[in-house]
C-alpha cells in the first residue's frame, strides 16, 4: 500500500518543503499503546536537520492520529502522526520501539496505491470558523 503526505504542521522547518511525500508501507507493526502503527520507505530520502546536522531519512512511523481511524486502503485526508526511524534495526524487530525512532510532525495522507490523483479538499475553512472570516458554507 501507498501512502502520499500532502502537508505537514508541527513539523521540523525543512520539512514543510518536502511535501509531497509518497511512502510505501512495508507493514504494520504493533506498540506498547496500540496496535496499528506502520513503518514505511520514504520514495525520496528526507532531509532532517538533528542537533545542527544534516541526516537523511529513508524509513518513517506512521499511526492514524483520531481514535476510530486507521490508515487502509481508500483513506483520504487522514491525519497522522509521524516519526523518523533513526535506529534502522526497528525495521527487523516485532514490536514498535519508541528509542529507536522520533516524533516529528502531524500530516494530512491519502492512500494512493492506485495512482488516481489526489482530490482537493476546498471546504476546509467551512463551518463556524469560516463564516467568522467570510468563506466557507454560508447557510
Amino acid at each position: 500500500m501507498e501512502l502520499t503526505i500532502t502537508s505537514v504542521d508541527y513539523a521540523p522547518e525543512e520539512l514543510y518543503d518536502q511535501v509531497p511525500i509518497v511512502v510505501k508501507l512495508l507493514r504494520e507493526i504493533p506498540g506498547e499503546d496500540r496496535p496499528d502503527y506502520w513503518l514505511g520507505e520514504a520514495k525520496n530520502p528526507i532531509k532532517w536537520i538533528h542537533e545542527n546536522h544534516e541526516k537523511e531519512i529513508k524509513h518513517l512511523v506512521l499511526a492514524a492520529r483520531w481514535e476510530g481511524t486507521r490508515i487502509e486502503p481508500n483513506a483520504k485526508d487522514l491525519p497522522v502522526g509521524i516519526a523518523y526511524v533513526t535506529d534502522q534495526s526497528l525495521l527487523n524487530d516485532s514490536r514498535l520501539n519508541f528509542s529507536k525512532c522520533s516524533y516529528v510532525a502531524i500530516g494530512i495522507s491519502h492512500e494512493t496505491s492506485s495512482g488516481e490523483p489526489i482530490e482537493k479538499n476546498n471546504n476546509i475553512l467551512a463551518g463556524t470558523i469560516g463564516k467568522l472570516f467570510g468563506v466557507g458554507n454560508r447557510s
